[in-house]
């Protein structure tokens, strides 16, 4: 059976503003951090099994209500690209800001990137197959219809892992609409996925599609550093860094460590809390650092109370020319 293939130009609603915000909340997640596959770059076996054993109680997991910074509109070169990651909290989606190399319409591009491209962290990834067959149609109603090949979803995953798939989906289609400003009004995007043109389809080994699909919130990550993204090199030794994080009890910390020649790590910052009055309604907030030329390692967690575990835990390593 041929892939569908839509007319964006039957479809597409451009607005020029995006103003939706879509409520959301971290779930309490009962499962490890880790795959029993582990999951590198890209994962290069994609037809392999994967599931997440559900050895870490739920109780012993604490991650407060969240809420999600809104997708940015000035990003014009570059798109929003959700990654799985493998946490100490759980498994979360991740969003990356990844060059457009296609050009062509921002949903299918973004989609195809996350098929087909490696994400900039060295340990997030995906499960789903690349493909160059991506149909994607948008109402005005603002439901977003992608059509993908059977072959994106041969992997065979638990119910745990094809939730958090499709969701990348979700996410990362969601956010490319909102940030080109194709969303109409103030309704919530949804997803409608297809499997070669057919609704409810059963994929990764037994998996049913819903007939539509919103942003499921417990699937986020608790904390974000959106820059400097890693891998980035920056000129200026005025180092913005920007994130969004969960509102957490005691507070959300960050450290800072110099890496020299021999990636010896030394200390500059070693636990800082992110000032509670600066960070802003949807858990966005901006930190100014003075740094001398060298790579550098940024450490970002929150603390609850009754417990000394750093919770959420995400990592970036960057260059200062």
């Amino acid at each position: 059976m041929p892939h569908r293939q839509y007319s964006l130009l039957d479809w597409y609603v451009v607005q020029s503003k995006f103003t939706q915000k879509i409520p959301r909340r971290i779930g309490i997640l009962g499962i490890t951090a880790a795959l029993v596959v582990a999951a590198g770059c890209g994962l290069a076996n994609r037809e392999s099994s994967f599931e997440m054993p559900a050895s870490a109680s739920s109780d012993s997991l604490n991650l407060p209500v969240s809420t999600d910074a809104s997708e940015q509109m000035d990003v014009l070169t570059r798109l929003p690209v959700y990654w799985l990651e493998n946490t100490k909290s759980g498994v979360f989606l991740y969003r990356e800001y990844m060059d457009d190399t296609r050009h062509n319409e921002p949903i299918g591009d973004a989609i195809w990137t996350l098929l087909s491209a490696d994400p900039a962290g060295p340990h997030r990834y995906t499960l789903m197959k690349p493909s160059d067959e991506v149909g994607v149609s948008i109402s005005n109603t603002n439901v977003i219809t992608l059509d993908l090949p059977a072959k994106v979803f041969n992997a065979h995953l638990d119910e745990g892992l094809s939730e958090r798939s499709i969701q990348q989906l979700v996410f990362t289609a969601t956010a490319a609409a909102a940030s080109s400003g194709l969303l109409v009004g103030e309704t919530p995007a949804t997803v409608k996925i297809l499997v070669d043109g057919k609704p409810n389809a059963n994929v990764f080994g037994g998996h049913r599609l819903k007939d539509v699909y919103e942003r499921n919130a417990k699937f986020m990550a608790p904390i974000w550093v959106i820059d400097p993204q890693f891998g980035t090199s920056l000129e200026d030794e005025k180092v913005t860094i920007n994130g969004r994080t969960t509102k957490f009890d005691i507070g959300t910390f960050y450290s800072l460590q110099k890496k020299d020649a021999d990636s010896k790590l030394t200390v500059i910052t070693a636990q800082k809390q992110v000032i509670a009055g600066k960070i802003q309604k949807d858990g966005s907030f901006s930190i100014v650092e003075r740094l001398s030329a060298g790579s550098y390692k940024l450490n970002f967690w929150g603390m609850e109370s009754g417990s000394d575990d750093k919770v959420g835990e995400v990592s970036s390593e960057f260059t200062v020319k």
